[in-house]
């Protein structure tokens, strides 16, 4: 493999996971939307029968549920490749001359090792980040019906 492939595969990663985090924020929104509307009810809301309750419940649990994931997903992951010439964290674990000096002086193969194990830790964070997304989506659309069937029950 070349530098040139292995700094395309290290690309290739890191778009993957600015796709996971384009996806956060709207389903995010609407959650919040969700979420504010049915506490916005329930607040206005004085008297209850056990069915707005169960429904209630019923809601906002997968909608909390959905943040949370969301909320996993979008927690930033800072550890990588130890004495990484390329990851941040490697980088600043270093004196500025130290990192200089290693990549003035670093070897071609050396280098796309490197480039290789930061491609592969990307891989790991994009597979995390679309799990706990496909997570949050799921929750998202299993409230649904339960969050018509709340405002309904809330308003007849």
């Amino acid at each position: 493999m070349s530098i040139d492939k292995a700094e395309k595969t290290l690309s290739l990663q890191l778009d993957w996971v600015r796709t996971a985090d384009a996806k956060m924020p709207p389903i995010f929104a609407i959650n919040l939307a969700m979420l504010g509307v049915i506490v916005a009810l329930i607040k206005a809301h004085s008297t209850w029968t056990i069915c707005q309750g169960i429904f209630s419940a019923l809601c906002l649990l997968p909608l909390l549920l959905s943040i949370a994931f969301l909320s996993l997903s979008m927690f930033p992951r800072l550890s990588g490749p130890k004495g990484s010439n390329i990851f941040f964290g490697g980088i600043t674990k270093k004196s500025e001359d130290k990192f200089i000096e290693e990549v003035r002086t670093i070897s071609d193969d050396a280098y796309e090792e490197d480039v290789l194990a930061q491609a592969y830790r990307n891989a790991e964070i994009a597979e995390e980040k679309f799990k706990f997304t496909k997570y949050a989506f799921i929750s998202s659309f299993v409230s649904v019906p339960f969050w018509l069937a709340t405002i309904y029950l809330i308003y007849v």
